[in-house]
């Protein structure tokens, strides 16, 4: 007797009934393992490097926020500038508030360039995927994240699944080095992806893996 993932059988007429909506909601545990070190990343590598507090959330899939060709908010730049969270966290309790997402989180910091910062955060089938960014510290709007992941896949929420993460500019200030000084960008530009030597060289200055719990 064959069932399929969504079915389960009736074992008396040994016919399929379909099964109730998969997997409701899921938590996953999502752990960034940074490697910004000196030997990778030569080209003016920091003496303090290290990555402000990780901030992030789960939202519905393909949400703008965090992606690139948008403009930064206000959250965000702060972020990028300043490894601040407290005006990010206010933007993603709103756009919650909104339906737009489900669950967000503040982690830890990492107060070098390598270790691993985890945190865990709740999906749900409306809001499947799960943006987490840090600042690089120092640099002038520079951080690192994972932007708009979709842990459903085929139907169903994944086990576990790990990436690379990118390299971000926030369009919101015009610094070249991690330690110039401040250069407002004004007006503001798109967030882009970062391809320049220093941090966009080809090495991977973080994974990240997801596991459902």
């Amino acid at each position: 007797m064959f069932c399929t993932l969504l079915f389960r059988c009736d074992t008396t007429n040994d016919i399929q009934i379909p099964e109730p909506p998969l997997n409701l909601k899921a938590t996953y545990k999502v752990t960034f393992e940074f490697n910004w070190n000196e030997q990778d990343y030569p080209i003016d590598y920091p003496t303090n490097a290290h990555f402000s507090k990780l901030i992030g959330w789960s939202h519905t899939h393909l949400n703008n926020f965090f992606k690139i060709e948008t403009i930064a908010s206000t959250g965000i730049k702060n972020m990028a500038e300043l490894g601040a969270t407290v005006a990010l966290d206010e933007e993603l309790a709103s756009k919650i508030e909104a339906n737009e997402g489900f669950d967000r989180v503040i982690g830890s910091g990492l107060s070098s360039g390598i270790g691993e910062i985890s945190v865990e955060l709740q999906v749900n089938e409306e809001h499947p995927s799960i943006s987490l960014v840090t600042m690089l510290v120092p640099s002038p709007d520079w951080y690192v994240g994972i932007v708009d992941l979709n842990l459903i896949e085929n139907g169903v929420f994944i086990e576990e699944k790990t990436i690379y993460a990118q390299t971000y500019d926030a369009g919101t200030d015009s610094g070249q080095q991690f330690t110039s000084n401040n250069a407002p960008t004004t007006p503001k530009i798109p967030i882009t992806i970062i391809n320049n030597p220093s941090i966009g060289n080809g090495s991977t200055i973080a994974t990240v893996n997801f596991k459902k719990q």
